[in-house]
């Protein structure tokens, strides 16, 4: 194939698609960032993400509004973010424990209510989706490249550019990350660092929660059973590997949104491998980065620990 038909055509064709695939991403990435910067393991990203997916068609479809749908996937996010904090924090359960009990507890729960709301299995019928941006008419070119996305990209531009801003140049942010470090000086200066670490945990799930409505509401208009799959541990993995800084995390969640891209495309171009193989094609670059990346990267000293 020609190489400058690559660079020009396919290559910005597939950031465009990894651009679009890392967006529910990079919002269970922010999420992550807030609790365990915090000091709080959360590896209970994928079921608040699942969760989060199934409110927002949920509430699209009771009322025909996908905004009430996006509300209601925060607001459910947020409920399983306290509940994370409350059983890591006041009854001093095992973190992990405690994240792996909201992913099966999502998904055992996602899957009766579909079939108690909508009487259906599988899949959900159609809901109103959140409208897109419509690119240039006289730019055909950009226009295919830069388009269409929903407000909720909008959003997350925002949400990435806010959440570096409060990391960094903020005494909240500031006081949050010490947390993370060592609650002692959070403390020393008269300040409660469970009050911290409730507000990063309950913002985790209605981030993360946020990303698995880009999946139900703007990517496509439906909930099924289990689709956020794996996004969230993918997403766990983009926060490991950017040594738990939001910067960092944006670029490595457009990696792994390109894999995903990139998979889909050679599944078109090489049928006769099986389509499986190209699903792995994420997970299989995590793994990679997360071993080249373990020995470089370290975790905040407070995290898991109270």
């Amino acid at each position: 194939m020609n190489p400058t038909y690559l660079l020009f055509h396919e290559l910005p064709v597939l950031l465009h698609a990894g651009a679009m695939k890392a967006a529910p991403l990079l919002w269970a990435t922010l999420g992550g960032a807030y609790s365990e910067r915090s000091g709080v393991i959360n590896i209970g990203l994928e079921g608040m993400m699942l969760a989060g997916a199934f409110a927002g068609v949920a509430g699209s479809g009771m009322t025909g509004n996908p905004w009430a749908g996006l509300a209601a996937a925060a607001v459910c996010g947020g409920l399983f973010g306290l509940a994370h904090a409350l059983v890591s924090l006041r009854w001093k359960a095992d973190q992990i424990v405690s994240g792996m009990g909201i992913n099966l507890f999502a998904l055992g729960i996602t899957g009766l209510l579909l079939d108690r709301i909508f009487h259906a299995r599988g899949n959900s019928p159609e809901v109103p989706k959140l409208p897109a941006v419509q690119g240039w008419s006289d730019m055909d070119f950009l226009s295919d490249l830069l388009f269409p996305f929903s407000l909720l990209h909008v959003a997350l531009l925002l949400a990435a550019g806010t959440t570096i801003y409060l990391f960094y140049q903020t005494a909240f942010g500031l006081r949050l990350r010490a947390c993370g470090e060592d609650p002692r000086v959070v403390e020393a200066a008269g300040l409660p660092p469970s009050l911290y670490r409730y507000t990063a945990v309950t913002l985790s799930g209605m981030l993360s929660a946020l990303g698995g409505a880009q999946l139900s509401l703007s990517d496509v208009s439906q909930f099924s059973t289990g689709m956020t799959n794996g996004r969230g541990f993918v997403a766990l993995a983009a926060l490991i590997c950017s040594g738990w800084r939001p910067g960092r995390a944006i670029g490595i969640c457009l990696l792994f949104g390109c894999a995903e891209a990139l998979g889909e495309r050679l599944q078109g171009v090489l049928p006769w491998i099986p389509a499986r193989i190209y699903l792995i094609l994420p997970f299989a670059l995590a793994l990679a980065v997360l071993s080249f990346r373990r020995r470089i990267v370290q975790a905040p000293r407070a995290l898991g620990k109270l």
